[in-house]
């Protein structure tokens, strides 16, 4: 008989934690071993009114208030022990009765760390106790993500597994270093080159090719990003991918609609499932920096321009690809003049994938598929 998997993931926060788990659960169900493998949130089923609540909060915060969300997320000790009591009690019971008695799971994997310490409790409680798996979905680590009771650690990099064992004391031998799961077409995506997915699109074989995207909500300034570009003296040729945010679409393309320009601006769309061949097109990817849209990035071997993070996670994000000199972080929107001028000499450009290499971590979601299969 094959193990039960369960993933506990949350999207209210962004979609780079759903879509960890489920390439995750891709990896799992192709394989032999896996009798069950299923993606649920965790407060959708534990209390979808404590969902949008949080919801609400986060967004409000992050469009009103940046600084002050900062400076709570900095005081991420006291909030990870908020969440586990008395929160986490009270998820706890919530979970167990809503999905984990039903489940009885083998293995239960977390791609947020909202319920994890619920999970962690719940755990004690169940008379068939699981293996509790913590799956950072960012380039790092804080509180949130620690308990005792969590059974193995699966991070990005060499860098967080020495800052669990180090900073937190989590036994070396709980810690994997297999990366971010990005989905398995991501990894099989690197095997074709630039050219040849410039082909299949149909894009121009010669001109400098700009990816702008902002995620699947369509966020991270890719309006006045485009402005920018358009400025460049020099033809580009620019894809814009606008995700669910019909709104902003609808509004550049009647913009471009009056503009005059010598750039080829070859597409704008709303939100695109097959996101791994318009990355896997551009020579640069300008991005808000989530952990899933970094790795998807460094699969694909394309250097990243990180456009004003946003405080909390994508702010170390960013600090950790800039200590590693594999991305470019821009603050205002003319900045990027000087950058793509930078990345079009080919050497700055190599000088950057070889920078990224060494962060690469493609097949994540095979090694941590693996690994659990395993257990």
């Amino acid at each position: 008989m094959g193990k039960r998997f369960l993933l506990v993931t949350e999207e209210w926060a962004g979609s780079g934690h759903r879509m960890a788990a489920q390439a995750l659960a891709e990896e799992l169900r192709a394989r032999p071993g896996s009798e069950s493998t299923r993606v649920v949130g965790g407060l959708e089923t534990a209390s979808p009114a404590l969902r949008e609540l949080s919801r609400f909060f986060y967004l409000g915060m992050l469009r009103y208030a940046p600084p002050l969300w900062q400076r709570l997320y900095e005081q991420e000790k006291i909030w990870s022990t908020t969440l586990r009591k008395p929160l986490g009690w009270w998820l706890s019971l919530k979970l167990t009765h809503e999905l984990l008695i039903e489940e009885q799971p083998d293995v239960v994997i977390a791609t947020h760390a909202y319920c994890l310490s619920a999970l962690a409790l719940a755990k004690q409680k169940m008379d068939k106790p699981f293996h509790l798996v913590s799956v950072p979905t960012d380039y790092h680590i804080n509180h949130f993500w620690i308990h005792p009771q969590i059974d193995s650690y699966i991070v990005a990099h060499e860098q967080l597994a020495a800052v669990l064992t180090n900073e937190y004391q989590v036994s070396a031998d709980k810690v994997h270093v297999h990366g971010i799961p990005v989905r398995p077409a991501f990894h099989e995506a690197g095997e074709r080159d630039k050219p040849g997915w410039r082909t299949k699109l149909g894009l121009s074989l010669d001109r400098f090719t700009v990816l702008v995207s902002g995620g699947e909500g369509g966020y991270g300034g890719i309006q006045e990003m485009l402005y920018e570009l358009i400025k460049i003296q020099t033809p580009l040729q620019i894809i814009v991918i606008t995700g669910k945010n019909a709104k902003l679409q609808m509004q550049l393309e009647a913009w471009l609609r009056l503009e005059t320009s010598q750039h080829h601006v070859v597409f704008i769309k709303g939100y695109e499932p097959q996101m791994w061949q318009w990355i896997g097109a551009a020579d640069v990817y300008i991005s808000k920096p989530g952990g899933i849209s970094c790795a998807e990035a460094l699969a694909l071997k394309t250097p990243l321009i990180l456009y004003r993070p946003l405080p909390g996670q994508e702010r170390r994000n960013s600090a950790f690809f800039m200590q590693n000199e594999a991305a470019v972080i821009v603050e205002r929107p003319e900045e990027i003049h000087e950058v793509i001028n930078r990345l079009r000499n080919r050497e700055q450009w190599e000088r950057v994938i070889e920078k990224m290499e060494s962060l690469r971590r493609p097949e994540a979601a095979y090694k941590t598929a693996e690994y659990l299969l395993g257990l």
